[in-house]
């Protein structure tokens, strides 16, 4: 968050930041971060909504959070197309998560994104 109330994004627009933990709570909290920025004390004023930002500037890996709901909630707030499979090894086993991706509740379009065309894509792999 202070990266996008800095203003950074606005001077930078084409910076790309890739938060793990299916991205910090972030994608639950959009509708809130925008109700509030007009009751914020902000110095810098922002050309966009804070989930303007979240959405065009940062990527998300599911790192740590092996669940359907907040797979969901990551993919219907963020899009697709920004968020990646992740494991975060050594605090979560690896067995645990590759058998949760390939069994979550989500198309096979998802999964192939989430799993691999993201990072090639992202990552410029």
């Amino acid at each position: 968050m202070r990266l996008i109330f800095s203003g950074l994004f606005d001077r930078y627009p084409d910076v790309r930041v890739i938060l793990g933990h299916m991205g910090e709570t972030l994608p639950i909290q959009l509708w809130r971060l925008d109700s509030r920025l007009p009751a914020s004390h902000q110095i810098v004023t922002l050309k966009k909504k804070p989930s303007d930002y979240v959405r065009e500037n940062i990527r998300i890996t599911t790192s740590g959070v092996c669940a359907d709901a907040a797979l969901r909630c990551a993919l219907d707030a963020m899009g697709a197309e920004n968020v990646m499979f992740s494991i975060d090894y050594p605090f979560e086993d690896t067995k645990v998560a590759t058998d949760w991706i390939d069994a979550a509740a989500i198309s096979e379009v998802e999964r192939a994104q989430v799993c691999r065309q993201n990072a090639t894509t992202i990552l410029r792999l």
